[in-house]
């Protein structure tokens, strides 16, 4: 879904805030979300919501749009006062903004720096962070739809650390493109926080499915009932160029323990310290 739309910046407000408050608040209006109410810049004591939307059900949500850095403690700080008055709360971040350690678009890449407002963005909403990307030229402003990313751990044990430069933190990931199916909105209570997302599929029960799929349909008879090593080997060269090595051995231990593949639950120790 792509948008053309007219904006003017201001000297409080970057064109690209601006923008990407306008799309959310237009979009997630016209695409039969159950919303009751809706306001641009709804202020709640010292807050001004960039978004804010009453669904039917009566749950408030206000959308928060982030272009320039901010900090964790201010994110936090952010959600816990809006969840303090019963309000779910959706990040959505500028993808090519100063938020993020580095440009972030809707593809699968390898070992990429992630900023400490995304790391933590990802923890809180259970595996994935939310961005919209936008270009401008000549007052015209075409967008991307929402797109969701998650972060895995780098298989190059040397990159798990967090990196500093200059005044910045970083963290080395690989990140893995979910489609966000809809502008719907969902809410849900996250890890202490009340927080509102779209309908998209945790990138981790993607996989898992893959891979009892696979091992379900794809390997033969004698393979189902094969040697751990030969199970593991065929799931690598399957799905570890797209999800990477730590992702794939990750969910691989995790249908071990859910006793969805036969195989012995002394490999899960196996796989956690082979990725740890």
């Amino acid at each position: 879904m792509i948008k053309d739309l007219i904006i003017k910046s201001t000297k409080s407000e970057s064109i690209y805030h601006k923008a990407i408050k306008q799309l959310i608040f237009k979009s997630a209006t016209e695409k039969n979300n159950p919303i009751r109410e809706k306001s641009l810049e709804k202020y709640f004591d010292n807050r001004r919501a960039d978004v804010y939307f009453k669904l039917k059900s009566g749950d408030e949500i206000v959308a928060e749009v982030q272009n320039s850095k901010i900090t964790v403690k201010e994110i936090r700080q952010r959600t816990e006062d809006y969840n303090k008055k019963n309000i779910f709360v959706l990040w959505i971040l500028h993808g090519m903004g100063s938020c993020v350690a580095s440009p972030k678009l809707p593809k699968d890449i390898k070992d990429t720096k992630i900023s400490t407002t995304e790391n933590f963005l990802h923890r809180i909403y259970f595996g994935r962070v939310y961005y919209i990307n936008l270009d401008f030229t000549d007052s015209k402003t075409t967008f991307s739809a929402p797109f969701a990313l998650h972060f895995s751990p780098s298989w190059k044990k040397k990159n798990r650390k967090m990196f500093h430069s200059h005044y910045d933190k970083y963290f080395i990931r690989n990140i893995n493109y979910t489609k966000i199916p809809s502008w719907n909105l969902l809410t849900v209570n996250y890890n202490g926080f009340k927080l509102a997302r779209f309908y998209d599929k945790n990138i981790k029960s993607i996989l898992k499915k893959e891979i009892f799929k696979f091992v379900l349909n794809e390997l033969t008879n004698s393979q189902e009932h094969c040697k751990y090593k030969i199970i593991r080997k065929l799931i690598l060269n399957r799905f570890s160029c797209k999800y990477g090595r730590y992702l794939t051995l990750d969910s691989f231990s995790d249908l071990i323990k859910e006793k969805k593949l036969d195989l012995e639950e002394k490999y899960i120790l196996k796989i956690k310290k082979e990725i740890h």
